[in-house]
């Protein structure tokens, strides 16, 4: 089923999942984190993406998010749901999940457990399969830290653009020349998004229309800000607000990813928690120097 929903232009905060001390889901506080970012100049919500830790969630989980977080979104606001899995039938049967619930877009990440199978073929072949089959427009997610090093390169996904029913990419790579030739490339519907603050604005100069981005849950106006000054075309201050949140934005991804981005949360909104188990709370030690880096990008 092909959808025509384009993806709108701007900057989408990939929401992290709370739970309670027991490590049951806290939708509570899910609800309260996505009405705190509701006016902060976003585009719309990622759930259940990297920073969600969706490897941790059972079906009923998943279904649970995107229906807590379509309840409590504005109607208007698109809502991308993570979608990908290790094999193609799972993936799709995790598209129609979050259709059901909800959701706008599946984000879709490249399997990668027979990682030397992976190639451009199997790859090509499992995605026009599940953008075949999915009713939701499919965004590809490329994160080689999380699939094992995979790597989509500009062919690979310039090809996959030409799909009717895939609408464009969150490439968290940080290659500024591989988006520049995927934006050259690709069609006209095909959606270019950073996949962290840390590059927003290289990205931006060479035609992504946008972020996913971990930072933009703790400091939104600010990234936000970054691409509004961008079109704006004042790039001396957009480049020195892009400098600020840099060692903020690898602090919650490089360095201390997930367990970084709630005690980031903790330390700036009051919320946050502890991640599921196997990931473990930063130290106390890491925990201040992060509180450090935070204040530097106020």
């Amino acid at each position: 089923m092909v959808n025509t929903f384009i993806l709108p232009a701007g900057i989408y905060p990939p929401l992290p999942t709370f739970f309670d001390t027991q490590e049951e889901l806290d939708l509570a506080t899910f609800r309260r984190h996505i009405q705190n970012l509701a006016q902060t100049g976003i585009a719309g919500y990622v759930v259940m993406g990297s920073n969600g830790e969706a490897p941790h969630l059972t079906p009923d989980e998943r279904t649970q998010l995107i229906e807590t977080a379509r309840a409590t979104a504005d109607e208007t606001i698109p809502i991308l749901a993570g979608c990908g899995e290790q094999s193609t039938r799972t993936t799709i049967a995790y598209c129609h999940l979050a259709a059901r619930a909800g959701a706008n877009i599946a984000l879709v990440l490249p399997p990668f457990y027979f990682k030397s199978h992976m190639d451009s073929q199997a790859l090509l072949a499992h995605y026009r399969t599940v953008a075949d089959a999915s009713p939701l427009p499919i965004v590809i997610y490329n994160m080689p830290a999380n699939t094992a090093g995979i790597d989509l390169d500009a062919a690979l996904v310039s090809t996959l653009a030409e799909h009717p029913n895939i609408a464009g990419i969150k490439d968290s790579a940080g290659n500024i020349a591989k988006l520049a030739q995927i934006v050259a490339q690709a069609p006209a519907h095909f959606r270019v998004f950073a996949g962290s603050a840390g590059y927003l604005l290289p990205a931006l100069t060479v035609g992504a229309i946008g972020a996913v981005a971990a930072l933009a849950n703790i400091f939104p106006r600010e990234v936000c800000q970054v691409q509004a000054l961008f079109n704006a075309g004042k790039l001396a201050e957009a480049r020195r607000l892009q400098a600020r949140l840099v060692p903020a934005n690898t602090a919650v991804t490089a360095t201390y990813n997930v367990p970084g981005l709630k005690a980031a949360l903790e330390l700036t909104a009051g919320y946050g928690g502890r991640p599921r188990s196997p990931l473990q709370p930063l130290t106390q030690p890491e925990r201040d120097r992060l509180a450090q880096i935070l204040l530097g990008a106020r």
